[in-house]
């Protein structure tokens, strides 16, 4: 009688799993050669990082990307790389990669913001081969921001403020490396 209780309640804890929407999608080939093309439409994750962490935007940033988004949809599908622990960037980005490969995202764009510089790094990423496909820098005409004895900025107001900033001049560079990426379809 044990046992059969122990099955029913097993049988019932594996019926009540979280749903998983990118069942839908299909897998990405792993290879090990970075292609020289672009295959569209696709999957795009996109990884805002700051200090080294992915980090939520702000509700004028997040409309300007959500904006871009909406310009970019006969590319494919744009949405935010989520992790279940903070993704932090190490060598070119592999967390993040392995992240997006779970995902079934075929590119990830990540964003890199330099609040002291007031400037971010893009690179667009192929989630397959974990290889870089395009980098390009934005510059904010504003400049950077430091915190108060010159390190990281720990007022979220005036950190949200900074990468308002970076990601007004981000924005178009992201758009222009999209346009690119329609340009170098095959």
């Amino acid at each position: 009688m044990k046992l059969l209780i122990i099955l029913c309640f097993t049988a019932l804890l594996g019926a009540c799993n979280n749903p998983s929407f990118v069942g839908d999608a299909p897998p990405v080939p792993v290879t090990s050669r970075t292609p020289e093309h672009f295959e569209l439409p696709a999957r795009f994750a996109l990884a805002r990082v700051v200090y080294g962490t992915t980090q939520t935007a702000s509700a004028e940033e997040a409309a300007l990307w959500t904006d871009l988004a909406d310009r970019a949809k006969s590319l494919g599908s744009f949405a935010p790389l989520i992790g279940g622990v903070p993704l932090r960037v190490y060598g070119r980005g592999s967390n993040m990669i392995e992240t997006a490969r779970a995902q079934r995202f075929n590119y990830l764009i990540l964003v890199q913001m330099h609040p002291s510089t007031g400037s971010a790094d893009v690179v667009l990423y192929d989630v397959g081969s974990g290889g870089v496909m395009v980098t390009m820098q934005a510059v904010s005409p504003d400049g950077g921001q430091r915190g108060f004895w010159g390190g990281h900025i720990r007022n979220p107001a005036r950190l949200e403020r900074a990468t308002l900033r970076i990601a007004q001049a981000a924005v178009p560079a992201v758009e222009e490396v999209l346009r690119g990426v329609a340009k170098r379809q095959r």
